[in-house]
Parts: C-alpha cells; sequence; structure tokens
C-alpha cells in the first residue's frame, strides 16, 4: 500500500499530512519547523511505515522547502517535488473553497496520489540545486 505525503512549504514551519492510495487519512496534517529539528520530527512521525512505501511530495515553492528535501533524500525518502501549478488546479475544484496549510496538505497528497508518472529527486538533482548560474554564465557552487 502507497501512503502519499503533502507538505505545505512556508518560510518559517511546514505542514504535512498524509493519506493512503484509497483516501484514507494516515497521518492528521501537524506543523513543524523549517530547521533540522523540524525535520526530524517530519521523520519520527514516518518511521512506523515501511520506507518504500512512501511518496513525499512538497511542491515546489522557491527556496524555502530546498532544505527539506534534500534532508528527505538524504534520508533515502521517496521525493517528489510538485509544479504548484497542478495543486493550484485541485485547490480550485476543492468544493469547500477552503485555504488552510492544513487543508492544502491534503490536497498536496492528493494531487501527488493523482499523478501518472513521478519522477523522484535523485542526489545528481541536488548537485544541479546546488549550482548558480551568474550573469556572465558561469556556474558556480553555492557557498
Amino acid at each position: 500500500m502507497k501512503i502519499y505525503v503533502g507538505i505545505d512549504i512556508a518560510k518559517p514551519n511546514h505542514f504535512a499530512a498524509a493519506i493512503s492510495q484509497g483516501g484514507e487519512i494516515i497521518l492528521e496534517p501537524f506543523k513543524f519547523t523549517n530547521d533540522a529539528d523540524g525535520f526530524q520530527l517530519q521523520v519520527s512521525k514516518l518511521e512506523s511505515f515501511d520506507k518504500n512505501s512512501i511518496i513525499i511530495g512538497p511542491p515546489s515553492t522557491a527556496h524555502y522547502g530546498d532544505n527539506l528535501v534534500r534532508y528527505l533524500v538524504a534520508e533515502f525518502y521517496q521525493v517528489c517535488v510538485l509544479n504548484p501549478i497542478k495543486t493550484c488546479q485541485i485547490c480550485k475544484n476543492n468544493i469547500r473553497k477552503t485555504k488552510t496549510d492544513k487543508v492544502d496538505t491534503y490536497v498536496i497528497a492528493k494531487t501527488l496520489m493523482m499523478q501518472d508518472d513521478l519522477r523522484f529527486i535523485v542526489f545528481y538533482d541536488l548537485d544541479m540545486m546546488d549550482l548558480i548560474l551568474r550573469p556572465w554564465g558561469v556556474f558556480v557552487r553555492k557557498p
């Protein structure tokens, strides 16, 4: 059984929730900080599940989720960064039209579940994220 974890990314804090492939709520939305302690809290909530059955899907949100994605990939979780336009479309189809971080976690998890093909982040992708294109066209590593 697959477990889909939706994460609503923000600057100081993130929210996460998990659903089964049948849509059953596995983990109620919870808040965690955008730092190592918060990342560890999230992983601790997922430890009781088989790591190979978990698919984590934060939407791409500038740089706010980069450290979390790196942490999860380093912990060997399957992470698929979602296009935020796709999650926005699902939100618009939501009957309640409710917009809260907790509700968004479910929407993100459902968006992840509905994808036909998932592209998981690998270490090579993390290396590419470390590169910055300078205006004169030279790639350099982030300091």
